[in-house]
């Protein structure tokens, strides 16, 4: 299946990657479970500070549809439920829980041998309780993409008519999209049968919708894979390679023509869906194990980390104590970025949990760190030629630089699909991403 329109781009030095297999990091003494896990949405703690619990019990849930409840990745004890900084630098009410060091799970998580019957509505109500969030960007449970539609926001292209968009597409993600990520390809390899039963699953969820697996152009469907991919109605996209073709919106265009209407679309709004390869397992897992998701796929690098490893981390391990499982390294890291080369955010501190919207991790010792340059813009164009939106960066991020908000969005700043190729290109070494980041955070707020 080839690309269905070309994009504006960047091609990105190859990363090594130590090998295919997914380690298990060690369980953790600790842990601290934010109750929002997708966006800024939160739930309520239904366990008390001294309660024993075990993994996969149920501590947070919401009466909100797009709330994915959070369950305990650890048995043991709740020691505290405070306020405690996530990923995003926001304080999030959070559940502390200090290990017993056993691990013992909910009597209620076993196989269910009769999951293949499951119709749709129970397939849904099984993958809403187990709380599986796809990352995004937005992040949201997964269950939320495949449910009933109801009436979208007026599509931008037809103005003033409500579109009701049932699901016809399904992309599987499996493109590891930038540097420091490598999981999705660990993931497709480590676990082929999980792969095909999602698929499986995904077609009694949608019915008769067309099913695309995304890899990247110079990866293989691994043999395990391909036996099990047989006889199943799936396409295999095999994308260029070139960035930001992992990036949702990029993806969907390339793959079915169509795009998303933005500001304020989504993919569902055009009857698509995007499941990450690493989420697919956590859905097999939810419909087949009725297993909640308590851990995650990360990709860990830098620091003297000499290629890209993959480890399975239980939810709210802190990010001090995977350093400290690391071997290698090469002196403490001075910056740590959650997420990809390109798109990452830098951490303000090490006692950050992982949670369901965490999928790499990059390690920076004193000299791999990386500062921008607080220099004018030079007006050279490169952001302009490289940007896959067709905007106009160089523009945008004076306006947010000098806190003309409504300016930038005058001027398209919210169809920004936040790639960071304009950082990347720019020889000034301006904080283009972060500007325009900023600016979007301060138009939410006003």
């Amino acid at each position: 299946m080839g690309l269905k329109t070309s994009f504006s781009g960047v091609s990105l030095p190859p990363q090594k990657v130590s090998n295919p297999a997914i380690e298990d990091a060690p369980l953790p003494k600790r842990v601290v479970l934010p109750l929002g896990q997708n966006g800024n949405r939160v739930c309520k703690p239904v366990v008390e500070v001294g309660e024993q619990v075990k993994t996969g019990q149920l501590i947070g849930q919401s009466d909100d549809f797009l709330v994915a409840p959070v369950h305990s990745s650890i048995s043991g004890t709740i020691t505290a439920i405070r306020p405690w900084f996530d990923l995003s630098g926001n304080e999030m009410l959070s559940v502390i829980v200090e290990s017993d060091g056993n691990d013992s799970w909910l009597e209620e998580i076993r196989a269910d041998e009769g999951f293949s019957d499951k119709e749709a509505a129970q397939l849904l109500t099984d993958l809403k309780a187990a709380g599986v969030v796809e990352i995004g960007p937005p992040s949201m449970p997964l269950h939320a993409k495949f449910a009933t539609p109801e009436p979208s926001k007026e599509a931008r292209f037809l103005v003033g008519i409500p579109q009701t968009k049932p699901v016809d597409t399904v992309i599987i993600n499996g493109i590891d999209a930038e540097p420091g990520m490598a999981a999705k390809g660990a993931v497709l390899t480590k676990y082929s049968s999980e792969i095909a039963d999602g698929i499986r699953i995904l077609q009694k969820l949608i019915g008769s919708a067309q099913i695309v697996l995304a890899v990247n152009s110079n990866g293989s469907v691994s043999s395990p894979l391909s036996g099990e991919l047989a006889g199943l109605s799936v396409q295999v996209f095999r994308g260029k390679d070139k960035y930001p073709l992992g990036l949702n919106p990029i993806l969907i265009k390339c793959v079915t023509g169509r795009e998303i209407p933005l500001p304020d679309g989504n993919e569902q709004d055009i009857g698509v869906a995007v499941v990450d390869a690493a989420t697919l397992v956590h859905l097999v897992e939810a419909v087949r194990d009725l297993k909640p998701q308590v851990e995650k796929v990360v990709s860990i690098s830098g620091a003297g980390i000499t290629a890209v490893k993959n480890f399975r981390v239980r939810l709210g391990t802190l990010v001090q104590d995977l350093i400290e499982q690391q071997t290698g390294l090469k002196g403490e890291p001075v910056k740590v970025i959650a997420g990809g080369a390109m798109t990452g955010v830098a951490l303000l501190s090490t006692d950050i949990p992982v949670s369901k919207e965490t999928d790499a991790l990059i390690f920076q010792t004193a000299t791999e760190a990386k500062s921008f340059s607080p220099d004018a813009c030079i007006n050279c164009g490169l952001c302009v030629r490289h940007c896959p939106s067709r905007l106009l960066p160089n523009e945008l991020s004076k306006y947010c630089e000098f806190s003309m908000f409504e300016e930038a969005r005058a001027r398209f700043l919210l169809h920004c699909i936040e790639c960071g190729i304009c950082a990347y290109v720019c020889p000034e070494k301006r904080p283009m991403l972060h500007l325009m980041r900023y600016g979007k955070r301060e138009l939410s707020l006003a």
